[in-house]
């Protein structure tokens, strides 16, 4: 526990063995007091800075454990901050505070590695200082890099979902407001086109601005596993964001526990139910997993609701939809050892809203 630290002084604090900086940009003189208040409550040193320009001038000669910073800002507003410390200290971990009629420009802020938003005004600073601990505990155990804001509601340890859930205001925000939510998801989607040695992988995805999304997302494991999942958002019931992100949290945690270099579909599903289960704020979402073993050049497909289609240009292969994820989807029947050969097409297509398309394919052979 911080050792509490006297507020209304503007003295400078010496600081202690141990305590950690933290850095908040904001053009409001009165948030500013009343944040450094409670931060410095909570036994914190906070370096102060009135707009984007100041805090990458502060920077300089500063070296904060972590930056709070506002979005709308003049001189050098919140975004084009975000961007220049992502770029000059990549490793440096951010929250953003932002009013909640700007989430638009929360979402264009995730391009750039914030680790979690907090509404502003602030009406439970408790949300503050939990948010501040997790992300500095995940900078000192040097998961920083790999965890994003999803993460931070959704906390997982060692492959596994903790007894209870500690979820921030955003669940509740995200499904009162689904304009806000769709562009969240939006700005979750990865690059459209990657590769690892030989291998490439690209897809697309058209879909009709009036429904909650499909979102895609994937990565790569060391041993040459293509691991990659695709939700739609708008399955039934009303937390299909909030299912969405969480299973993005534990997708990459699972991935990031492995005991052993493989990935197992049914292992994935298996955690992402138990934390449907565990979850008030989730509900049974349609879904599919896949992972292509590229050195074997080999796809398994799970499907979990969503019904598609595969072919490697010699032959095809119907998925099944089966049950949705959260309802035993790891009973579906998994399809593996699909060949790639030199390339192969996974699509799928949901009527009058959206399709969707990946490529896996060696070098110039789309």
């Amino acid at each position: 526990m911080h050792k509490a630290i006297e507020v209304g002084t503007s003295a400078a604090v010496p600081v202690a063995a141990g305590q950690k900086k933290v850095m908040l940009v904001d053009d409001d003189p009165i948030f500013r007091r009343i944040t450094q208040g409670f931060l410095e409550s909570q036994g914190y040193q906070v370096i102060e800075a009135e707009n984007g320009l100041d805090g990458l001038k502060k920077l300089r000669s500063n070296d904060p454990d972590l930056i709070l910073c506002d979005l709308s800002m003049p001189v050098l507003d919140g975004i084009e901050f975000v961007e220049e410390v992502s770029l000059e200290y990549p490793s440096l971990p951010m929250i953003v505070v932002s009013a909640t009629d700007e989430i638009s420009d929360v979402a264009k802020a995730l391009r750039f590695g914030i680790k979690d938003f907090l509404a502003k005004p602030i009406s439970n600073h408790e949300h503050l200082a939990c948010a501040i601990e997790n992300t500095l505990d995940d900078s000192d155990n040097h998961l920083s890099d790999q965890r994003d804001f999803a993460s931070q509601w959704f906390r997982v340890d060692s492959g596994d979902m903790p007894e209870e859930q500690e979820l921030h205001w955003h669940l509740e925000y995200l499904e009162d407001n689904p304009s806000a939510a769709k562009d969240l998801l939006h700005a979750l989607l990865p690059e459209k086109d990657t590769s690892q040695g030989d291998w490439k992988c690209s897809y697309r995805l058209l879909q009709s601005t009036d429904v909650m999304p499909l979102v895609f997302d994937y990565a790569w494991l060391i041993n040459g596993q293509f691991a990659f999942y695709l939700v739609d958002s708008a399955s039934e019931g009303q937390h299909g964001a909030a299912t969405t992100l969480m299973v993005r949290a534990l997708f990459h945690d699972y991935l990031r526990n492995l005991k052993c270099f493989n990935a197992d579909l049914k292992d994935i599903v298996d955690l992402l139910e138990k934390g449907i289960k565990c979850s008030e704020c989730s509900t049974p979402v349609k879904a599919i997993f896949g992972i292509a073993d590229l050195s074997e050049g080999k796809l398994s497909i799970l499907p979990a609701g969503l019904d598609a289609q595969w072919s490697n240009g010699y032959f095809s292969q119907h998925i099944a939809a089966g049950v949705m994820l959260g309802e035993n989807c790891a009973k579906n029947f998994i399809t593996t050892d699909l060949p790639i050969q030199s390339a192969c097409q996974l699509t799928l297509s949901l009527l009058g809203s959206s399709s969707f398309s990946l490529d896996i394919y060696r070098g110039g052979n789309a």
